[in-house]
């Protein structure tokens, strides 16, 4: 899959010409232009314009393929892959979205949405044992994930009803092949010169049909036959045959509606019920745009800098009966913070286009000992608008610092990687995308 110079996904010309057609030839350059290619396809995505998003993403991974492959090309591959599996997907393209799906699974094993992406591209085409596989592989490598959860249960639901049914129908056939053995065919005797033949055979000729069929209505001028009710005709209040659909307005319905007869109106003699009026000015939009059809704020520095203050409170206190009861987990410091965030008011509605990456540096201290600490990183790579919320949040390239106390693994994964202060970091982000809807 390439795309033609400034052209769009499947030859169409594209708004995005000016990066589809650009061609930077230093590594530097090269990864300006990818991370220009991820912001516009965010924005395409939340708005829903698929096409212009799956040219972004292609040319992203053509650009990345001109680079030697190291695993940070490969994990940002792996991220455009799935992406355009996603758009590819919403476009009706599976054939392709699985494709792509394999792609993003080839060039980072480890990406969770690389498996979700091609566990729902093998749903769409109907591989229901893949799929499950793919989401139990997902699910593998991110086990706190609900949405995960539910998408193996789902998996396994729909394979036990086909397996099922797959049952049924080769019982069924055995029945059948049984009975045809049991049953030879009779051999067809002569034919009888008075035999008659069946009734629904018989075709009436059409003097027959409107002789024997029309049926008077009392009170009626017309004639009704007997189809007509399934030709979809009734009569109407007034006497007169109609069709089925047509609905009668009642005289109080009317009255309701009033005079709705198309008026003359004099461009000479302007009166104030038809004189030109001014459209009405959203607040928040741009003079120009008075129809409110379109209107686009960009707010990512608001959203950097509440979006890190909210990741900053994060904290988990183990509770009794836990390995180190009152140890605190909590993020001592947000490492790197990269995203965009807009606003988008579309006839008059607001959507929200956001999406985020950032590693976030943590720090548990035992609850037996104070002066005893864990230190590790974890990086939340796809915080965006795609994600419900409550469904929680994938993670990649979880580390503990090698200082922390030896045998405090188990405990940090629990608490740390899987659950507890993870949890905590959910919520956060949670709050802050209401936060977002509220202040917009």
């Amino acid at each position: 899959m390439s795309l033609g110079m400034g052209m769009g996904f499947g030859g169409v010309p594209s708004a995005h010409t000016d990066v589809l057609s650009a061609s930077p030839e230093d590594v530097p350059s090269k990864l300006r232009l990818v991370e220009e290619i991820k912001s516009r396809g965010r924005s395409c995505v939340g708005c829903k314009a698929y096409p212009d998003a799956a040219s972004l993403y292609t040319k992203g991974i053509e650009v990345l393929s001109s680079i030697s492959g190291d695993e940070s090309v490969k994990k940002d591959a792996a991220i455009l892959y799935s992406n355009r599996s996603l758009v590819l997907l919403q476009m009706g393209k599976i054939s392709e979205a699985l494709e792509s799906a394999d792609s993003a699974c080839e060039n980072d094993p480890s990406y969770v949405k690389a498996h979700w992406r091609r566990g729902q591209a093998c749903n769409a085409i109907g591989n229901t044992a893949d799929a499950l596989a793919s989401f139990e592989k997902a699910l593998s490598l991110e086990p706190a994930n609900k949405t995960l959860k539910r998408e193996v249960e789902a998996a396994k639901v729909k394979k036990e009803q086909e397996e099922k049914l797959l049952a049924a129908a080769k019982e069924a056939k055995e029945a059948e092949a049984e009975t045809e053995v049991a049953e030879p065919p009779k051999a067809a005797g002569p034919a009888r010169k008075d035999a008659v033949k069946p009734a629904s055979s018989a075709k009436p000729t059409s003097s027959t049909k409107t002789s024997n069929n029309a049926v008077k209505v009392e009170g009626d001028t017309d004639l009704f036959t007997t189809s007509d009710h399934v030709r979809g005709y009734k009569i109407r209040s007034d006497g007169k045959k109609t069709s089925y659909f047509d609905r009668e307005i009642s005289e109080e319905t009317k009255q309701l509606i009033g005079d709705i007869a198309p008026k003359r109106i004099d461009p000479n003699n302007p009166t104030e019920d038809n004189a030109p009026k001014p459209l009405p000015v959203t607040e928040g939009t741009s003079a120009w745009n008075k129809a409110g059809t379109w209107e686009e704020r960009d707010v990512t520095s608001w959203a950097k800098e509440t979006l890190e203050a909210a990741l900053l409170t994060s904290d988990y206190v183990l509770p009794e009966g836990s390995p180190s009861p009152g140890a605190r987990a909590t993020v001592s410091k947000v490492a790197k913070l990269d995203g965009h965030a807009s606003y988008a008011t579309v006839r008059g509605k607001k959507r929200y286009i956001y999406e985020f990456a950032f590693t976030l540096d943590w720090v548990l201290t035992l609850g037996d000992d104070h002066t005893k600490t864990c230190h590790g990183k974890v990086t939340f790579p796809d915080v965006d608008g795609t994600v419900e919320l409550g469904d929680g949040y994938d993670i990649v390239d979880y580390h503990v610092d090698g200082s922390s106390p030896a045998g405090t693994g188990p405990l940090l994964e629990r608490f740390v990687r899987d659950g507890g202060l993870r949890e905590s970091i959910h919520n956060k982000i949670d709050d802050w995308v209401r936060l977002l809807r509220a202040t917009y």
